[in-house]
């Protein structure tokens, strides 16, 4: 079951009232189903990702990609991923993540969101900012699954000074 936290809304947004063409209701239902259980296991995930990992590795199949093309890092299975999220998630000091925007299909998870946040340590590769930095992330996620579980995770991710130049975001109404 999904949280009752923005995700419900826009969860319940996916799902029309009425079968699509060439659908039938039972059709209509499976695919609600799927729908709604790809968007649990990609919310739980992230939900526990950054202080219980064994939790959100519990949602990836065991051989499940991570890539954050951004900064050159692709890591294979969740013991690598693990120690990612560790390095990850030990240096820097979380004040706030806001979801923007989120949308499933049968296979993948899609959400949009913004993070602020200051580095604490020098422990991730591939980015160029000094410890004690706070920042502004805007994370686009692409979460493909097979079976209920997360098998590919794609994090496209935009580090920003946070109040600098490129500080700037198109923000939905509702945040």
């Amino acid at each position: 079951m999904l949280p009752d936290t923005g995700e419900v809304a826009v969860a319940a947004s996916l799902f029309p009232s009425e079968p699509e063409a060439g659908m039938t209701s039972r059709t209509t239902v499976n695919r609600e189903h799927v729908l709604r259980k790809n968007l649990e296991v990609v919310v739980a995930h992230m939900d526990r990702e950054a202080h219980d990992i064994e939790a959100a590795l519990a949602l990836y199949t065991d051989d499940v990609v991570w890539e954050a093309p951004a900064r050159g890092v692709v890591l294979r299975g969740k013991d690598r991923i693990a120690e990612n999220y560790r390095d990850l998630f030990g240096c820097l000091d979380i004040h706030s993540t806001t979801l923007l925007r989120q949308t499933a299909t049968e296979e993948w998870v899609f959400n949009d969101k913004l993070l602020s946040l200051t580095i604490t340590e020098d422990r991730i590769p591939g980015l160029d900012f000094p410890v004690g930095t706070k920042l502004s992330v805007r994370k686009l996620g692409a979460f493909q699954l097979r079976d209920g579980l997360i098998c590919r995770e794609i994090s496209h991710e935009s580090w920003r000074s946070a109040g600098g130049i490129t500080d700037n975001d198109d923000l939905p109404p509702e945040t």
